[in-house]
């Protein structure tokens, strides 16, 4: 796969690691290492609950979606490795644009409208920094075979704008839809941060996935210079 082995503290070679296999095999992933393709990257299914106290009261669910972008994205910064797994690892990335395609449902209300719809919905996120804190636990099984058990991913996601498109809406009635794209587009920030905690939640848990499947297949002498 062409990937170039670092020892486990070198955090420059893992930072230029992460870049290579984001700019070469996201679009194929790496059987041999167990890296599923990321983009697209396929999201079975996330959703937000209704908040009465906040402006955006709402329940938004996402089914079968796909997120696109990955394959562009840079790392910025990639650090925490330790023999002994004690710290968090934390993997910063850049993304151009990231886009939520898929069918989605909504209903309650947004500010001081009501909201309805189901269809396809496509979310755009533009230059967006994605910040993961990742915990892994030593696991020895023999000598050589020191795994990394994946305990717990944060990730946070910041876009630097959003725009919002959902077919669909109102049952189709076209000034009811467009008066509500305009709603929230005007106030993308305030809906983002709605949909923040359900979108990060959604990214820790495929990161585990990801994550989990090529640590779990590989010890660490196998990954690293250890």
């Amino acid at each position: 796969s062409g990937v170039q082995r670092c020892h486990i503290m070198d955090d420059q070679c893992l930072l230029k690691g992460v870049d290579y296999v984001l700019k070469n095999h996201a679009k194929s992933g790496i059987k041999e290492l167990g890296l599923i393709p990321l983009d697209p990257l396929h999201i079975s299914k996330f959703q937000i609950g209704r908040n009465p106290s906040s402006p955006v009261n709402i329940d938004l669910s996402f089914r079968e979606v796909d997120l696109l972008g990955l394959s562009r994205a840079v790392a910025v910064r990639v650090g925490g490795f330790t023999i002994d797994l004690s710290r968090s690892i934390e993997l910063v990335m850049e993304v151009p644009e990231l886009v939520v395609k898929g069918p989605y449902s909504v209903d309650g209300r947004v500010l001081i409208l009501p909201i309805v719809g189901q269809g396809k919905a496509e979310i755009r996120l533009k230059k967006t920094k994605v910040h993961a804190v990742i915990k892994f636990k030593r696991n020895v099984k023999g000598e050589h075979q020191t795994y990394a058990d994946v305990v717990d991913v944060r990730v946070d996601v910041s876009p630097s704008h959003v725009t919002y498109h959902l077919e669909g809406l109102f049952n189709g009635q076209k000034e009811l839809s467009d008066n509500m794209h305009v709603l929230l587009n005007e106030n993308w920030q305030d809906i983002f941060n709605e949909l923040k905690p359900g979108i990060s939640e959604a990214f820790g848990l495929i990161a585990k996935a990801v994550l989990g499947r090529i640590f779990g297949k590989h010890p660490l002498e196998q990954l690293f210079v250890v």
